[in-house]
């Protein structure tokens, strides 16, 4: 399964494990047990998105000026919450895991680095703004940008090139080149001693139902 996915696997608390053992013995086993604690830890890793933080409580690090231009508001990975809402639990074989299952989770999670490959996209510009890039000597002609980008400019700055949308005057078909992006990582998954607090109260109560 493509994304990133936490496993809770290792508990270095004797008290605890013995308590695990106890439920484990019992009808139903660990399953409702690790489904109370797995909905717990979603709703902690979605209040982490709110937060814009890691669970140890480092804070993510900030949106280049150049995205911060892209987006629609001050919030990183949670423009349009799809990341923050696939975080789900699941209980397998007496383990627990939480994670999700979105293909650029990882990247987000670890950093890295994104490789990019040339392609073709269009550009909106409203009139006047394009003669910072182009002029008449560089009409019909390929124009590299420092940001990676290749302009292939018309005559009359593009005019009719490609129908623009209803908040531009012109339209321009780009080629963008292929290029490198660094993720830094922004972590979001993970166990802290708030955490661990919370596992054992849950524990607790579930050995006080008897």
């Amino acid at each position: 399964m493509a994304g990133t996915f936490d496993t809770f696997v290792a508990i270095d608390d004797k008290a605890l494990m013995r308590k695990f053992a106890t439920l484990k013995k019992r009808a139903g086993g660990l399953s409702p047990v690790l489904k109370n604690i797995g909905e717990y830890k979603v709703e902690a890793t979605q209040r982490l998105f709110d937060q814009q933080q890691s669970p140890e409580g480092v804070r993510w690090a900030a949106l280049s000026d150049r995205y911060k231009k892209k987006k629609k508001g001050p919030k990183i990975l949670t423009e349009k919450r799809y990341l923050r809402d696939s975080v789900i639990y699941r209980v397998r074989n007496g383990n627990l895991q939480i994670g999700t299952n979105l293909a650029y989770a990882a990247i987000h999670q670890f950093g890295g680095t994104i490789k990019k490959k040339e392609r073709e996209s269009v550009i909106h510009f409203r009139r006047g703004t394009v003669d910072q890039f182009a002029n008449a000597d560089d009409a019909n002609r390929h124009v590299r940008m420092t940001n990676g980008r290749t302009l292939h400019f018309r005559t009359k700055a593009g005019a009719g090139f490609h129908r623009a949308n209803s908040r531009a005057h012109f339209a321009m078909k780009v080629t963008i080149g292929a290029h490198e992006i660094e993720m830094p990582a922004r972590p979001y998954l993970g166990w802290n001693q708030t955490d661990w607090s919370e596992i054992r109260a849950i524990v607790q109560d579930h050995l006080d139902m008897d």
